[in-house]
């Protein structure tokens, strides 16, 4: 039987996704544009939504457990523009970023409910956000993939503003 809480998760991971993509629309030619001076571009907002070079979220997800919960340092507004983001194509941060999701849902496919809700980390950035430092799976999922990506949609929104796109339009586009 298919996981109640996986489901949930990729329903509000899934809308967070359009979103992003809906914000993105048009917005190749302004990779190196922001909405105001000293704010991020496109480029450095989806270079920190990748994380630092070579992250990938499922060591993250291998890490979790039911005993002794391991220590995750996260180091937050950091962009990770490298050489290489730097000649990337919207296209590219799209497909790496489609990746990361993709590759959680899979993993968390193959958990229970039970699974999901026993195995936790430590993550000292979260105590602010939920209360605690440790945290089950669904809540760094909703919490990276939910929170954090809409809410770097919506500086994208400023950006698309900024730049006299039109605002995204469509389910999940509108701010």
């Amino acid at each position: 039987m298919p996981s109640r809480i996986v489901g949930e998760l990729r329903r509000a991971v899934d809308a967070t996704w359009a979103r992003l993509n809906a914000q993105l629309q048009g917005m190749e030619s302004h990779l190196e544009r922001s909405d105001a001076p000293g704010e991020w571009t496109t480029r450095q907002v989806l270079s920190h939504l990748l994380s630092q070079p070579g992250w990938r979220p499922l060591p993250v997800l291998f890490a979790f457990t039911t005993d002794d919960p391991p220590v995750i340092e996260i180091q937050p507004g950091r962009t990770y523009v490298t050489p290489e983001r730097q000649m990337m194509r919207l296209h590219q941060f799209v497909k790496a970023l489609d990746r990361h999701r993709l590759e959680v849902f899979e993993y968390l496919e193959t958990l229970s409910d039970e699974d999901l809700l026993a195995r936790r980390a430590r993550i000292a950035l979260f105590k602010p956000l939920v209360g605690t430092d440790e945290v089950t799976i669904p809540v760094w999922v909703r919490t990276l993939f939910g929170v954090h990506w809409d809410d770097h949609a919506g500086q994208l929104a400023k950006i698309r503003k900024a730049v006299g796109l039109p605002e995204a339009t469509g389910p999940h586009g509108a701010d």
